[in-house]
């Protein structure tokens, strides 16, 4: 599956954490075409942000409230965003690379042309949400929630999915067979158009209850 990558800024400007964001935030202004390396805004409230073209390598963000906030173009690589709050948030071409994001919460956020890649994203939470061509990449999601999110043209390609919540999420079109699923949960009248190995679709049906002799 392919989808459109971001295209951040060619030579960005160097940029300062919080304060960038900050000062945007109070101005009802755009961070854009910045590069942020190695700073840290941990545990900082920077609701509304309206960040394009950026850069984000090894920052720090956990903990930090981005809540509400959009960005388009911008590629987090390294990052950690452990515990942060992205409720109702908007991405378009977004990258997240090799971040940690235990625990982040992205309730209700909307998705479009977003790369998730070798990223720690236990314990997540991406609930209510609506997700068009996302690709979820060799990501530890395990115990993460889905639920009542609406996939659209979307990939989870060899990903820890053990434990999660999908119930009521709009799974049509959706390939599991690289990934685990062990003990995922799943409503069983909602997975029509989605893909299982026979290995997945046996451990569906033993969740019915139901008997499989081999």
């Amino acid at each position: 599956m392919e989808i459109f990558m971001p295209r951040p800024a060619v030579s960005p400007a160097a940029g300062r954490l919080p304060q960038d964001l900050q000062w945007a935030a109070e101005d009802e202004t755009a961070v854009k075409d910045k590069d942020f390396t190695g700073q840290s805004a941990h545990g900082y409230e920077l609701l509304r942000s309206d960040i394009s073209g950026c850069r984000f390598t090894r920052c720090d963000l956990g903990g930090a409230d981005l809540r509400k906030s959009v960005f388009e173009d911008v590629v987090f690589r390294d990052c950690d965003l452990s515990a942060c709050r992205l409720d109702d948030c908007y991405f378009r071409r977004v990258a997240f690379l090799g971040c940690r994001m235990t625990g982040a919460r992205l309730d209700a956020c909307g998705l479009n042309n977003v790369l998730f890649e070798d990223c720690l994203m236990n314990y997540v939470h991406l609930d209510r949400g609506r997700a068009e061509r996302a690709i979820f990449r060799r990501g530890r999601m395990s115990e993460s929630v889905f639920s009542e999110t609406a996939f659209k043209s979307c990939a989870f390609e060899d990903c820890d999915l053990s434990g999660c919540d999908f119930m009521h999420a709009g799974l049509r079109g959706m390939d599991f067979t690289s990934s685990n699923i062990s003990g995922a949960y799943f409503a069983l009248n909602e997975l029509r158009g989605a893909v299982f190995s026979p290995e997945q679709a046996v451990m569906l049906i033993r969740t019915l209850g139901i008997s499989v002799r081999e």
